[in-house]
């Protein structure tokens, strides 16, 4: 529990009962503090009835805006409410019908305690290999769905034009590989972006550059990513389509690894020591589908064995999927709605 809520919930609570009071509480809302969970709830949306969105974040103010929609705040009242994030502390009301679901593939940290998933009604769980992980330690609201976000790569959403499009946006040169780089947030002591960042110019002649960062990347690492002309910055919005160009991805244990295996992307990654929140078992997985390196010195070879050799890893990154996704058929976003239905109706509200 964060402490502040034991101060907060009476006042929430008063607040809510006097909303539902006033029948001026929101029927079913999504929390979206950051905008990749916007993005990798929409395959969900589409097959529930229309919602409110709770978004202090301006990526998905403008995003909800342009849907014809007015973002709530965070002090929102919602009936149901639905998040990819462990942020009950903000909703405190018993009276709330939660849904919880990840924002990103899979466990890919060490998971927080079974408390905090179960606070919800219903946890959506990327795998069943993901949820029986959960039921270990104690989970009790899970079930395995897959991983919405990735629909669009495998139910025809993203057509050759939309990459053509966002090939123009980056100048990628037809001539040259193209490398995605990743990393987590570095403040976890799992991020290798200082192993990479300062070095890309090396690189720069020789191949298509495009980085993804973690949302709570430290300012200094994103201004010093922005003095470099030549790299491609990915938003929110294009990963999944960046990732499809990619011949090569290269990262640390960030979790868009999951999605360069989902799409089968040869990987490089950066060897690292343990940290707080890694886990043994995900080292393991990730040695498993990608050339682990030491050191920039070794990207080059790593690389060109990549290019080489593309499907040298195939098998490995299926095995994984299958663990940290159970199918890739475009349907993880219906199956999540269904959950979510099947739990509201049990409690009496249509949908």
């Amino acid at each position: 529990m964060v402490v502040s809520e034991i101060f907060y919930r009476p006042i929430y609570r008063l607040f809510w009962h006097g909303s539902r009071a006033l029948s001026t509480t929101l029927p079913l809302a999504f929390y979206a503090p950051e905008e990749i969970d916007f993005i990798g709830f929409q395959s969900v949306a589409r097959h529930l009835p229309p919602m409110y969105y709770i978004t202090q974040n301006k990526a998905v103010k403008a995003a909800v805006q342009q849907r014809g929609l007015t973002p709530k705040p965070l002090f929102s009242f919602p009936e149901v409410l639905i998040t990819s994030r462990h942020a009950m502390h903000r909703f405190p009301s018993s009276k709330i019908i939660s849904i919880g679901m990840r924002h990103g593939p899979y466990h890919f940290k060490r998971m927080t305690r079974a408390a905090n998933y179960n606070r919800f009604d219903l946890y959506l769980f990327s795998s069943s290999a993901d949820l029986a992980a959960a039921e270990e330690i104690g989970v009790k609201v899970g079930k395995a769905i897959g991983f919405p976000a990735l629909d669009a790569a495998f139910d025809g959403s993203i057509t050759p034009d939309d990459l053509q499009a966002l090939r123009d946006k980056y100048r990628l040169q037809q001539d040259k590989p193209s490398l995605l780089f990743t990393a987590t947030w570095d403040k976890a002591n799992m991020s290798a972006i200082d192993r990479w960042l300062p070095y890309l110019p090396r690189l720069a002649h020789r191949y298509n550059i495009m980085v993804t960062l973690h949302p709570w990347v430290s300012p200094a690492y994103r201004k010093a990513l922005a003095a470099l002309p030549f790299v491609n910055p990915v938003a929110p919005p294009e990963l999944i389509k960046s990732v499809m160009l990619a011949d090569v991805c290269i990262g640390d244990q960030s979790s868009v690894l999951a999605y360069c295996s989902a799409l089968d992307k040869p990987m490089i990654t950066f060897a690292l020591p343990p940290a707080a929140r890694s886990l043994p078992e995900i080292d393991e997985l990730i040695k498993s589908f990608s050339l682990s390196i030491e050191s920039f010195n070794e990207l080059e070879a790593a690389i060109q064995a990549c290019l080489q050799h593309p499907a040298e890893l195939h098998q490995a990154r299926m095995e994984a999927n299958r663990l940290m996704f159970d199918a890739l058929d475009g349907q993880a976003g219906l199956r999540a709605a269904n959950a979510i239905k099947e739990l509201l109706t049990s409690r009496g509200i249509k949908c």
